[in-house]
């Protein structure tokens, strides 16, 4: 069987006849018969196992860059199943072999069959290969080349040849496939952001184009690899790059200026002066007046009439106030979606669209400055955002579960009497200023009943409808104010989820660590009675009840993107002591002013009863 390629080509085939019908997307083999076989091979004898090692590494070394023809691209997928590979004594003979004999067919000819024949397959040739070749990439990292050229050279090679496999795996896993054959996630080497220096690699891989060894590996063309981590640093690093030439830019052009040339000077800051009573209005005056490469500047602001440096706090605040006063219905910008708590476009356009290019640039102001901003989009934002994912109705159910539900239910309805028993027509009903009007969906939707034969249909267009068609103008202009501030590199590196996480915080709560993280001030300490009557309150009170809490401390019930491990949560200090004064939060601080109260029921009644009552910007 392993004697030649042509014999492990004919072997493991489909049965009855289905091998015959081999195509570029089907490769006709029964992979069930593959891993049994395999599995067998391993208690073979030595004298078969050796034998069996040295045919393996003659077949490696006879595969074309170019298949005779169709079926003699199986044994590509035959091959990683064998036991052989998981001998990593083996890397050089046999391991790499194979990662640089899969990699080198042609992508627009034999790759891409093979691409679509691993799509075909599933999902247990991609756990295959991530099982064999991840830990390799590691272990390289860990056991780098010598000192001789030679041993660098093999060290690159066999490192890249390893990498573009997991790049070929995960292209077909994660882009080709819908939905991911093994979660992109799956991917991730954690172990880099030790084992490698990101931000040299990024250097490395933005001046290539000037590196005299242009064959050096750079992990940012594999950031597949990449955890959520090490995606932040990198943006974050990129913008501090782009801060540090924005500044140098300016301190030139001031340079110039006092030598004589006629140019105005120009701060090295993005600066903005701010009153609280018009924080909108002036937000969108001054940036209108910023040039793009101004964006890239450290932000500074300055609220009217205050005397404080912005080190951080002030900037946190501008973040709350003007995002709080954007979500005012008065300015009609989005829809409430209450059972969700979040927001989507609102359907009818503003003659102005400046204000949504104003949440765009604010959104993307708050990660540009590493500040967490409450903006309660769904998934699909972010989605829309680096165009990524697939919109279905699946993200109806983080904005609306009434709607989802009652869309999936015509999906689920099986009966013929669908068009007489719903009645639904190719029109959806909006509301707008109260009065309810019709949208259809497609030209003359009024007169198209709904059907067993067209319901798919009617789900798409309602989906895209919502998503797409309603707000296209809205999240155009987002899209454009987003973009102005960060559009680098690094931020396609992120999917959806990693976006939304770093830009509004995650939900995941960990109330232990909140509480060993805290801090106290003046004469509270963790042992201290009213500090042990708040803790005791506070993990009784339910999850919706502590989420308000951190609403009322922090301006957001979410956490930092990493949890609490890397932030302090929370400080507490004492405000009064008399049982009157309500607990107060300084937001852009985190900070908890919490009255010495006579008793643990006293504290628990004004603890609720400023979380109940809080707006969720409560700032001294």
């Amino acid at each position: 069987m392993f004697n030649t390629e042509a014999c492990i080509n004919g072997s493991f085939l489909a049965l009855p006849d289905a091998h015959f019908r081999t195509t570029s997307n089907n490769p006709g083999i029964d992979l069930d018969q593959i891993i049994a076989v395999m599995e067998k091979l391993r208690s073979c004898d030595p004298a078969i196992q050796q034998l069996l090692n040295e045919n393996m590494q003659a077949i490696l070394l006879s595969l074309p860059e170019t298949a005779p023809c169709f079926e003699a691209l199986r044994v590509y997928l035959v091959l990683p199943f064998c036991h052989i590979f998981e001998n990593e004594d083996l890397l050089e003979t046999v391991i790499a072999p194979y990662a640089q004999a899969a990699t080198r067919l042609k992508p627009k000819a034999d790759g891409r069959v093979l691409d679509y024949w691993i799509l075909s397959i599933g999902r247990h040739f991609v756990e295959r290969i991530l099982e064999l070749y991840r830990p390799l990439v590691i272990k390289a990292l860990r056991s780098p080349a010598g000192n001789t050229l030679l041993g660098v050279q093999q060290y690159q090679l066999v490192l890249k040849s390893i990498l573009e496999l997991l790049k070929k795996v995960h292209h077909v896993s994660c882009n080709m496939s819908k939905p991911e054959l093994v979660g992109h996630d799956a991917f991730y080497m954690k172990e880099l952001n030790d084992l490698i220096d990101l931000k040299s690699d990024y250097d490395r891989w933005r001046t290539r184009q000037h590196m005299a060894d242009k064959k050096a590996v750079s992990f940012c063309d594999y950031s597949f690899l990449f955890d959520l981590k090490a995606k932040i640093l990198l943006l974050q690093y990129h913008g501090q790059l782009e801060m540090q030439e924005a500044i140098r830019n300016a301190f030139m052009h001031n340079f110039q200026s006092m030598m004589g040339a006629h140019v105005d000077t120009v701060n090295p800051l993005l600066v903005l002066h701010v009153n609280r009573n018009s924080i909108v209005e002036d937000t969108i005056k001054q940036l209108d007046k910023y040039k793009e490469e101004d964006f890239k500047k450290p932000l500074q602001v300055f609220f009217q009439n205050e005397e404080g440096l912005d080190a951080g706090g002030i900037r946190k605040e501008f973040f709350l106030l003007l995002t709080k006063e954007i979500l005012n219905p008065q300015y009609g910008m989005f829809t409430v979606y209450e059972e969700t708590n979040t927001i989507w476009f609102s359907e009818h356009v503003p003659e102005e669209e400046t204000m949504y290019k104003l949440i765009g640039t604010l959104c993307a102001l708050a990660v540009y400055n590493v500040t967490i901003i409450d903006l309660p989009f769904p998934l699909v934002l972010y989605k829309k955002l680096l165009k990524k994912g697939k919109i279905d109705l699946t993200d109806m159910k983080s904005l609306s579960p009434t709607m989802y539900q009652s869309l999936k239910s015509v999906l689920n309805y099986k009966e013929d009497d669908l068009e007489s028993t719903l009645c639904l027509n190719f029109v959806i009903d909006r509301e707008f200023c109260g009065e309810i009007r019709q949208v259809e969906l497609k030209p003359d939707g009024a007169s198209i009943m709904v059907n067993q034969k067209n319901k798919q249909e009617f789900i798409d267009l309602y989906v895209d409808y919502i998503f797409n068609k309603s707000c296209e103008k809205q999240f155009q202009a987002f899209s454009a104010g987003f973009r102005r501030v960060i559009n680098s590199k690094p931020l396609e590196l992120f999917y959806p989820d990693e976006l939304m996480s770093f830009v509004v915080g995650n939900s995941t709560y960990d109330w232990n660590e909140f509480q060993k993280k805290t801090e106290y001030k003046g004469e509270y300490h963790a042992n201290h009675p009213v500090i042990q009557w708040f803790w005791q309150v506070f993990h009784k009170l339910n999850e919706k009840d502590k989420k308000k809490f951190l609403l009322f401390l922090t301006g957001s019930d979410r956490v930092p993107v990493f949890g609490w491990s890397q932030t302090l949560p929370m400080t507490i200090q004492r405000s009064h002591s008399d049982d009157i004064h309500l607990p107060v939060s300084h937001t852009c601080f985190n900070i908890l002013d919490l009255p010495s109260y006579s008793s643990k029921e006293v504290l628990k009644t004004k603890l609720l009863e400023a979380i109940q009552h809080n707006q969720g910007f409560n700032l001294v």
